[in-house]
């Protein structure tokens, strides 16, 4: 202990990026509950971007020359909408063989990626926490993925398409840690969401499942996947990351694919076996401990842990 008083930012900040975690971790419920209905993933993801695109851009349109972006900073950001926008279809569509939480445990490998990708790229060393934490990613994967007889829905294309999925959202983490030091998060969100808009709506019209919501209930689902698990937590997260360190929040943010599960077991009836319980653990532990606070402390007791 340092001696410092506790700063009630700080306590927001940590309260905010939980709610955050927690409202995006609705996604998955979203998106069992469109396929249940019989909404097309190009539908639900289409019109939701396009909604929350829009919303977004008229705040910013109220801020004259606040989203203006050099001709490659443009280009950086409509890049990583597509990468974005891959991720997302990739992941709703892996809903069709895959259990809500099962998708959410296994898409939440992808800090634990971050750290690795990082390290490669930076040049970081490769320390023990981080080798200890990318086995334990890789067995809390394995045994959610073991489950299939459990009654939980589990196949092979599902994990192959979820890990696209957690794939693309560490090239889009990656990069846009670099992105945001020069652009804020509101206009980065909002030129991300142009890019996701592009590739969901491509997307529907290359398959041909791309048509008007039909019903209320779709209206209903569009309306709540907009505003509660896009614009809502985006604000949330945002407002508890000016709050308190990146790592903090990195941490912090690891409720959401427990979120997802809850509400699966809660909502649509989704069993919580042993195996998926004691999978979504270890890959919870793996991002904690792949963290730059927790790697740094560990680190410190251990010497310097660095491998090789």
């Amino acid at each position: 202990m340092d001696g410092r008083i506790a700063d009630p930012a700080e306590g927001a900040g940590v309260a905010l990026v939980v709610a955050g975690a927690a409202l995006f971790g609705t996604l998955g419920i979203f998106g069992e509950a469109a396929r249940l209905v019989g909404l097309s993933t190009a539908t639900l993801l289409g019109v939701r971007f396009l909604a929350a695109t829009a919303i977004l851009w008229g705040y910013l349109a109220r801020r004259p020359g606040s989203a203006r972006l050099g001709g490659r900073t443009l280009a950086v950001e409509l890049g990583l909408g597509l990468v974005y926008g891959v991720m997302s279809v990739a992941y709703f569509e892996s809903l069709a063989w895959l259990s809500a939480g099962v998708a959410a445990l296994v898409l939440f490998t992808y800090p634990v990626q971050v750290t690795l990708v990082s390290a490669a790229v930076l040049d970081e060393p490769v320390t023990v926490p981080k080798a200890v934490a990318l086995l334990s990613a890789l067995g809390g994967v394995a045994l959610v993925a073991a489950t299939g007889g459990d009654g939980v829905r589990v196949a092979v294309a599902g994990l192959a398409l979820v890990g696209v999925a957690s794939l693309a959202y560490t090239v889009y983490s990656t990069a846009t840690r670099v992105v945001v030091e020069t652009v804020s998060p509101l206009v980065h969100t909002a030129h991300v969401f142009l890019g996701v808009t592009v590739v969901v709506l491509g997307y529907g019209v290359v398959t041909g499942s791309l048509a008007a919501p039909a019903t209320r209930a779709d209206w209903l689902l569009i309306a709540g996947i907009t505003l509660v698990g896009t614009l809502l937590p985006m604000v949330l997260f945002t407002a508890g990351l000016a709050r308190i360190p990146a790592s903090t929040a990195s941490i912090v943010s690891t409720s959401e694919p427990l979120t997802t599960v809850v509400l699966g077991v809660a909502l649509l009836g989704e069993p919580l076996t042993a195996s998926v319980l004691g999978g979504g653990l270890l890959i919870l532990a793996s991002v904690v401990v792949a963290s730059p606070a927790v790697e740094r402390t560990l680190c410190d007791r251990l010497g310097s842990g660095v491998i090789g």
